[in-house]
């Protein structure tokens, strides 16, 4: 697995100045100076909202649908927020996806209490942790490659001001997931924005009509080339793999034979997202290939529709 971290710590501080007047302004003499020092300044920081997670207790917060199937033998990726620590520990947790924020909270780990944050779909994610108290910041990455039949997980946990990452998975070995024809994967990719009333999502299946299974690598990538979906499937014959665009947004998807090396890469525009029933099947052929066909239904789209 390969990560990326970055750790920055800064020190905070609070000074208040106290001015006062030596002599009265009128020119009195008479002793008592009735002046009064300027207020202390209030603290400016907002106070932290943190979700409280108490000592011996486990909080889990799912991220993603993950694959509809329980038989695909993909299991999620674990985040793990632990606290070893005699004192409760306040961070800030980012889970970013390539299409949106999968989760935003602050919390309050209790010793010996946990957050669990399981990822359950293939793809790019970048984990960011923030330790309220110290500002100490690390960020990982996890992608496609850390999810197969294996449990994984990544645990982060408060490390004398700064934070410790540790990472670890069993060790079986893992074929890839087989997609029959009795049961094809369905997998939704977006943030669910569509359909609305003109607007409905685009479908991409990649199939297989051929008599022989086929490893394939299907990858769904955003225009700055970061993965909202992506993995290796046996495809067994007459099987397919419907992935459901429920985001109105550029999206490149890229497919590949293992065996022949052929691949073919499609590219989704925004304007192509209409009040159509649009799929793009991307089929097997004998030969070693691919081949990309777009199917729609015909109805005009527009004000002009809308108003009737």
């Amino acid at each position: 697995m390969q990560r990326r971290a970055f750790l920055a710590v800064t020190g905070t501080g609070l000074a208040a100045a106290l001015a006062g007047c030596t002599a009265s302004a009128n020119g009195d003499t008479g002793g008592d100076d009735d002046s009064t020092p300027d207020p202390t300044p209030e603290p400016t920081s907002e106070p932290v909202d943190a979700v409280a997670v108490e000592s011996g207790e486990q909080l889990t917060v799912v991220v993603g649908d993950g694959l509809e199937s329980d038989e695909m033998g993909v299991k999620p990726h674990h985040v793990r927020l632990t606290n070893p620590e005699s004192a409760p520990w306040t961070v800030r947790v980012d889970v970013s996806t390539a299409l949106r924020t999968g989760h935003l909270e602050t919390y309050e780990i209790h010793p010996d209490a946990e957050v669990s944050v399981p990822l359950f779909l293939p793809a790019d994610y970048e984990v960011t942790v923030t330790d309220v108290e110290t500002d100490a910041t690390t960020t990982e990455l996890v992608t496609p490659t850390d999810f197969d039949c294996n449990q994984s997980w990544t645990t982060l946990s408060p490390d004398d001001g700064s934070i410790s990452v540790s990472g670890a998975a069993t060790r079986m070995a893992c074929s890839s997931p087989a997609v029959t024809a009795d049961e094809p994967l369905s997998v939704s990719v977006g943030d669910g924005s569509l359909p609305d009333e003109q607007t409905k999502p685009r479908t991409l299946s990649i199939s297989n009509p051929t008599e022989s299974a086929e490893e394939v690598d299907i990858s769904l990538e955003t225009d700055t080339g970061a993965v909202a979906f992506g993995s290796v499937f046996r495809v067994e014959s007459g099987a397919r793999v419907d992935v459901n665009l429920t985001e109105r947004r550029t999206f490149v998807a890229r497919v590949g034979r293992i065996e022949s090396e052929a691949s073919e890469a499609v590219t989704v525009e925004p304007s192509s997202f209409d009040c159509n029933n649009v799929t793009t099947v991307v089929a097997l052929n004998d030969s070693g290939g691919l081949q990309a066909t777009t199917l729609s239904t015909l109805m005009a789209c527009g004000e002009e529709q809308s108003e009737r």
